[in-house]
């Protein structure tokens, strides 16, 4: 089985830090498990060096050398994790609210000053969401189990990605466990039933 990756688009975005912060989270949990994404980034970061090394040099604002002096001996704000979390145990340290049958949800960033946020989400074999588009970008991890949609199937350490233009119903594959999955959302979705309508605002997704 072919593993589905991120686009280069949003893998050369992740390298750049343009990604908001739950979007890169899922990129980051995809890295753990794929070789061949972490060549890319490895191969855009050297890029991005070189042409960096190469620039022409830009002036620096009058102040820079004060305040950087004021930020000295001040603790690290965000030490880096010894371990990056990869599994449903590591994400799953909430409280599963439930969306309807099968189906549950547990937020992990609530939507952030870049109209993000972060979710697990989690189905039972053969149940599928509610039908509904997008007013931004998706990005989903699959940590267990598998889905498809109208795009595909995708399975565990797979990424699927979505937009404005992104119309479908996911349906969690019968493998004999729970597709669950990260996912980061931009935007709010669209939906297409009653369900999906009731469930926006009470969560909001």
């Amino acid at each position: 089985m072919n593993r589905r990756h991120p686009s280069e688009a949003t893998l050369l975005a992740y390298v750049a830090g343009t990604l908001p912060v739950p979007h890169s989270i899922v990129i980051r949990t995809h890295l753990a498990v794929c070789g061949e994404c972490r060549e890319t980034i490895r191969l855009a970061t050297a890029l991005g060096g070189a042409l960096l090394e190469h620039a022409p040099p830009a002036a620096m604002a009058g102040d820079a050398l004060e305040r950087t002096l004021a930020h000295l001996g001040e603790p690290e704000r965000s030490p880096a994790p010894a371990r990056i979390p990869t599994t449903v145990q590591d994400f799953a340290t909430g409280r599963w609210w439930c969306l309807g049958p099968g189906i549950r949800l547990m937020p992990l960033i609530r939507r952030d000053r870049d109209d993000a946020r972060l979710d697990l989400i989690r189905v039972a074999p053969g149940v599928a969401l509610p039908g509904h588009g997008h007013t931004g970008s998706e990005i989903t991890c699959v940590l267990q189990g598998a889905f498809g949609d109208e795009t595909g199937e995708y399975h565990a350490g797979d990424v699927a990605e979505g937009d404005e233009d992104l119309d479908h119903q996911p349906v969690a594959l019968d493998t004999g466990r729970e597709c669950i999955c990260l996912i980061a959302t931009t935007g709010r979705l669209r939906g297409h039933s009653w369900l999906a309508r009731l469930v926006q605002p009470m969560f909001g997704i």
